[in-house]
């Protein structure tokens, strides 16, 4: 029951940043397939882009959604291959440095909402990016 409920929470969160993404205009593709049968959360500007060789690779972006990260955050590394920088929404307040440090040498970025900035240290928030930075790259690259 509690793996359905957190399902269900995961799925929730994903409705609404896709409702986000819609009324700022941002072209995505959500849980379609890329390499090896991975479904990332998010592909902008879409999966056909993501799959055309032509396009070019640095205009892509992958936004995984995770209400919490625990380990399960290294879930998204493998989920877009052409994507080097991958980011990461997540819910979850003051994640370790540790794992911060890890995320930042695996070249993924974690997207919070602004209240939840001041739960991590100082070192660590300079690695953290707000959903509305977020959009304004996907923007861009669109």
């Amino acid at each position: 029951m509690l793996k359905l409920r957190k399902s269900l929470v995961g799925h929730a969160l994903e409705n609404h940043l896709e409702q986000v993404f819609r009324e700022h205009a941002i072209t995505n593709s959500r849980g379609k397939m890329t390499e090896n049968r991975a479904k990332p959360d998010f592909i902008f500007p879409g999966i056909i882009h993501y799959h055309d060789p032509g396009f070019p690779a640095v205009r892509l972006s992958m936004l995984g959604v995770k209400s919490t990260c625990k380990d399960r955050w290294r879930q998204v590394l493998s989920e877009a291959r052409r994507v080097d920088n991958k980011h990461l929404f997540t819910l979850e307040p003051g994640i370790s440095e540790n794992q911060t440090a890890e995320m930042a040498e695996n070249k993924l970025t974690l997207v919070l909402p602004k209240s939840l900035h001041d739960s991590y240290k100082p070192g660590q928030k300079a690695g953290l990016m707000e959903l509305n930075d977020f959009i304004s790259l996907a923007r861009g690259r669109q």
